[in-house]
């Protein structure tokens, strides 16, 4: 079943990717820090999916900071989320990623990023653990020296994948070439929204803004002069999740009945969840069956061109 699935998924790709499907998640440590908060999004092989460039200018932070909704947030993360923005090491606006995906499909897995780790993990590509300890936080480990946590601090997610997720997280690496342990702090902003194109599919376009502030000057004036080679790889990163996202879904209008023995097989998933997903690919395969994997208009106004 699982090979039957990694098939699916490529078929799908067709010739937008070549994934790599037993790819080891491996990065040197400028980069593990800087995506030591993000692992739950971040992963998997090339793709060339259609995209807008990064960003890591003073208008482009500003837009981000103010599409937080702090007003919505509990108390006791602003005071940390301020610090990470008024003194982040590296701000970088990821580009905005463009994908054939049921909006559906998507806003499930950027509320469950656990879920989609799980998938990853039962289909032998990738090493990454992240578990759910309570409503909205995570804890993570990547295997080779970084663990930390992550808490959904504010989402605001409304039909057609028109969604605004905001995340804190903080971690630690331990190990070569540090003596001691290496501090991070993140504040993630991910944005999304769909449209229907011309060929009559529903597309889904995210953006990823993200602040990460590291603890060590030494570490933080590294970070900062290697900043274009971290900022191309969570920027590969992040397309290769979508280019993932995108697979799946269009597995699931192949065969939803393979996404469904996945899915309830996914052994740290709560049967809700479990179901939930399973309902939704079952949704999607009967609108491919019957040509309507549509929506209405375009949503893509949460996500700044």
């Amino acid at each position: 079943m699982v090979g039957c699935l990694r098939i699916l998924c490529a078929s799908a790709l067709g010739s937008r990717g070549k994934p790599c499907w037993c790819r080891a998640w491996r990065m040197p440590i400028a980069v593990l820090v800087v995506t030591c908060m993000n692992a739950a999004i971040t992963e998997i092989a090339y793709s060339a999916n259609e995209a807008h460039e990064a960003s890591t200018s003073s208008e482009a932070r500003e837009a981000a900071v103010s599409a937080i909704p702090f007003a919505k947030i509990a108390v006791r993360y602003r005071g940390p989320m301020t610090k990470v923005i008024d003194d982040c090491t590296l701000y970088r606006r990821l580009p905005t990623q463009i994908v054939d995906c049921d909006p559906a499909m998507f806003t499930f897995m950027a509320q469950n990023p656990d879920a989609l780790v799980e998938i990853w993990k039962q289909l032998g590509i990738s090493r990454v653990s992240l578990e759910r300890t309570g409503e909205n936080t995570f804890s993570m480990a990547d295997g080779v020296g970084t663990t930390g946590k992550l808490v959904i601090v504010e989402q605001t997610c409304e039909a057609d994948a028109q969604n605004r997720i905001v995340m804190f997280g903080e971690g630690a690496y331990e190990g070569k070439p540090f003596s001691k342990p290496v501090h991070a702090q993140s504040v993630l902003l991910l944005r999304s929204g769909s449209m229907v194109e011309t060929n009559g599919r529903t597309y889904v376009a995210a953006q990823l803004d993200t602040f990460l502030k590291i603890d060590r000057t030494s570490l933080e004036l590294f970070a900062k002069a290697i900043q274009p080679l971290v900022g191309r790889t969570a920027d590969r990163n992040f397309a290769d999740t979508m280019t993932f996202l995108s697979g799946f879904s269009q597995a699931s209008e192949i065969r939803p009945e393979q996404i469904e023995r996945l899915a309830v097989n996914l052994p740290r998933i709560t049967p809700d969840r479990q179901q939930q997903l399973v309902r939704i690919a079952y949704q999607t395969g009967k609108q491919n069956e019957a040509g309507t994997r549509v929506r209405v208009a375009d949503h893509s106004e949460h996500v700044t061109r």
